[in-house]
């Protein structure tokens, strides 16, 4: 009977046949089992026939069952002998009926696609795993792996970002997907952004501390920040000691008759020797090269992300540092506080010294003019006269002078203290009345060329952090099939999404200093210059002249205005040109 099998031909009955084995079957008056082709299976003794394998199985001859396909094949239909590899790069698990994953090495772009779509373009669909990426089998978009160190803005994004070292390793902070698990997040932006990040960090690039008044100390550790009161009296006491060491300083130097005590005269000498020496082996203008080379190395890494070859910049690293204008940073670090503050405070304090400058030279002068009898230089006092110092006694008139308007001496005004020439071309006959502007005027004049180099000094850093208020990192937001979208942080201020309300207050806040230090003092070079310009063409020294000469004296006649156009020059490199829109 069907299901059994006898090759005898003397059987007294059915029961004397032989069932057929698993993986066998027999037909009624079969006198041997027939073995199960490729693609059936008998699961047990005594089938009349084989079963057909299921979709996602296969069998060999002679099979008692069918058995999954392997990962990286497939068996759509019923029945199959053997299971079909993958088109590359698909794959897929045990027991599929179609390639609908991607390989080892290759994440699939849209999960949502469907199976049948995927098969027929697998190229379309399976993409090589982005750089630094991991992507083991069946891996998505989604889903992909992000080791040690690296961080991404968005589950839908290929691209990933090395998280910068700040001091650190980077991959305390960036710890990366889970281990054996990609990204949980989910939509255009990570929705929490602690996502690849450790457990104490946040944000791009896991550079923000998640708990509050805390700041990223040594690049892998977040630590608490010094109370603000505290820092500002830190602040203070600084400035204060530096303005009254700088005043000291200043004003034993100008003591001559120092000069021949024994302890405090050789060093007043040797100073006076050196600084004689300094300019007349013309070292002021090498100085000021190399200075303004140097002011603009040390903004080429904050602002732009580059760097000079390490043989020029390696010993100035920390020398940038100590010479930073962000004095607040020595004590209260940047994540302690915004950055609309910072931004006032780099802006304000040099402008707030230069004042300081300018107001001492004012009240000196103003004092003295009172301490001699509301500024009335007698007739004939040949000896007060070349004592009152270059810009006082500029602005002394008469019948024999340049000046010479008239032989009777009328009260000064500005325009005399600016425009008179040198002392040894003035005759004293008449009495000399000081105006309270003019005196004001002496008194500007007197510090000028210190505030003069200050500015020199201060103009490039303070601009450079200024114009750091547009400068923004871009991170990708967007699959690689859509049109690029980017998400931007400040890189001063990672906190700061560039274009929200909080960045426009302080780009804001930006233009107005943009006006007080790049244009104000670019400005100021060029008022000055054009000031000087009749008398230098003239070769005319006046007070206005002798005051401004750290910006035109190293110059020919032809080029006296040349230091704005260094000016210019450096403030656009130092950061102008992060106003121009970046081409995506």
């Amino acid at each position: 009977e069907a299901g059994s099998y006898s090759s005898a031909t003397n059987l007294a009955a059915a029961s004397e046949c032989r069932e057929a084995e698993p993986g066998h079957f027999a037909t009624t008056g079969s006198t041997a089992a027939t073995p199960c082709s490729p693609g059936t299976f008998a699961g047990t003794k005594g089938q009349s026939e084989c079963e057909r394998c299921a979709p996602g199985t296969s069998s060999d001859e002679g099979s008692d069952s069918c058995d999954e396909c392997e990962p990286g094949t497939y068996a759509k239909n019923h029945g199959q002998g053997e299971c079909i590899p993958c088109p590359h790069p698909l794959s897929t698990e045990h027991g599929s009926v179609t390639c609908s994953i991607c390989k080892e090495g290759y994440y699939l772009r849209d999960s949502n696609y469907s199976e049948s779509g995927i098969f027929l373009a697998p190229s379309e669909h399976c993409k090589p795993c982005p750089p630094h990426a991991e992507c083991p089998h069946n891996t998505t978009l989604e889903t992909l792996r992000v080791p040690h160190g690296y961080w991404r803005a968005s589950s839908l994004s290929a691209v990933l970002s090395e998280c910068r070292n700040f001091g650190g390793d980077g991959e305390t902070r960036c710890t990366g997907s889970k281990s054996g698990e990609g990204s949980s997040a989910s939509g255009r932006r990570i929705q929490e952004d602690t996502a690849y990040c450790g457990p104490d960090f946040k944000g791009p690039e896991c550079q923000l501390c998640v708990a509050d008044k805390q700041y990223l100390a040594d690049g892998d550790a977040c630590e608490a920040c010094v109370d603000i009161r505290t820092a500002a009296g830190r602040i203070a006491a600084l400035g204060l000691g530096i303005c009254v060491a700088c005043g000291f300083v200043a004003w034993a130097y100008s003591m001559q008759g120092w000069r021949q005590k024994p302890y405090i005269g050789p060093p007043l000498r040797l100073a006076d020797r050196t600084v004689h020496n300094f300019f007349e082996a013309g070292l002021v203008p090498k100085m000021k090269i190399l200075l303004g080379f140097y002011q603009i190395c040390f903004v080429l890494k904050p602002t732009y992300s580059a760097r000079l070859p390490d043989k020029y910049t390696s010993w100035t690293d920390e020398l940038a540092e100590a010479v930073s204008i962000d004095w607040s940073g020595f004590f209260l670090p940047a994540q302690c506080l915004p950055y609309w503050s910072r931004l006032v405070a780099v802006a304000v304090s040099p402008t707030s010294l230069i004042a300081l400058l300018l107001l001492f030279g004012v009240g000196r002068r103003l004092y003295r003019g009172r301490a001699r009898d509301g500024g009335v230089l007698p007739v004939g006092d040949t000896h007060r006269a070349f004592t009152l110092g270059v810009g006082e006694a500029s602005i002394v008139r008469n019948e024999a002078s340049v000046c010479g308007e008239s032989s009777v001496l009328s009260v000064l005004s500005v325009s005399d203290v600016l425009h008179c020439p040198e002392v040894d071309k003035i005759v004293l006959s008449q009495t000399l009345v000081l105006s309270w502007n003019a005196k004001v005027a002496l008194g500007l004049l007197d510090l000028t060329p210190a505030c003069l180099v200050l500015v020199f000094c201060f103009v490039p850093s303070v601009s450079a952090s200024i114009f750091k208020s547009w400068s923004c990192q871009a991170y990708t937001v967007s699959p690689p099939s859509e049109a690029l979208e980017q998400i931007e942080y400040m890189r001063q201020d990672a906190s700061v999404e560039c274009g929200s309300d909080e960045h426009r207050s302080i780009t804001n806040l930006a233009i107005f200093f943009i006006v007080v230090w790049p244009l104000g003092s670019l400005v100021l070079y060029s008022s000055l210059l054009a000031g000087c310009a009749k008398p230098l063409r003239a070769t005319t020294q006046t007070a206005l002249t002798r005051a401004t000469g750290f910006l035109h004296r190293e110059y020919t006649l032809t080029f006296y205005w040349w230091e704005a156009l260094e000016l210019a020059r450096k403030l656009v490199l130092t950061g102008a040109v992060l106003l121009i829109p970046e081409e995506r």
